[in-house]
């Protein structure tokens, strides 16, 4: 449980680091204009959706799967990965468990995707 801490602990650190460096008191993805950064908007709405209807894990494999084949990967992808994970963060161990994952999986997909960045 100790390593679950830090590891959420260090999410939110570094949402928090983003987010005031945008001048923001949370981070969360914003589609502040719809042909700035299409891929990243689209991206965010797909794994929005598929959060909506309680599937996470196919939501996590499509968000891995833009940030290692879209050349264009920039701020706005690790802000809607941010995001993402900071919303799946936010659900209940029972939520989760309805989804078929967990709060480990979200802290280790949080340290894969952070990798990336």
């Amino acid at each position: 449980m100790l390593k679950v801490g830090f590891i959420e602990q260090q999410m939110q650190i570094m949402a928090d680091a983003v987010g005031h460096a945008m001048g923001k008191d949370r981070l969360a993805y914003e589609m502040t204009d719809p042909y700035r950064n299409e891929a990243a908007n689209d991206l965010n709405q797909r794994l929005e959706n598929l959060l909506a209807d309680g599937k996470i894990n196919e939501a996590e494999n499509l968000l891995f799967d833009a940030v290692q084949n879209d050349a264009q990967v920039d701020h706005d992808y690790l802000r809607v990965a941010l995001d993402f994970y900071m919303k799946m963060d936010d659900y209940t161990d029972d939520y989760l468990a309805l989804c078929h994952f967990s709060r480990q999986e979200i802290m280790d997909g949080w340290a894969e995707i952070t990798k990336l960045f």
